[in-house]
């Protein structure tokens, strides 16, 4: 992997949410990268969610990509943040 991501996880709060914050937390860990847990609850993350075209949470953005919606599973995770 190269250089330090940006990764947004767009939640609702809930507790697929939470997970997903806490596995993307968990495969990115070593890497440097910062995650940034964007609640839907907010004028300002429901913009940002507008603009990625977000229609559900959780969503994983990576540098303004949107790369997966849903709770992905370790597997899944470390594939789509390319850290495997």
């Amino acid at each position: 992997m190269s250089g330090k991501r940006t990764i947004e996880v767009f939640t609702a709060g809930c507790p697929l949410c939470t997970e997903t914050v806490e596995l993307v937390k968990s495969v990115t860990a070593e890497c440097g990268c910062e995650v940034i847990e964007r609640r839907c609850t907010d004028t300002v993350c429901c913009d940002q969610a507008k603009q990625y075209g977000i229609t559900a949470v959780p969503t994983i953005v990576v540098d303004g990509v949107v790369v997966f919606q849903g709770k992905p599973t370790e597997a899944q995770a470390a594939t789509i943040l390319k850290i495997a």
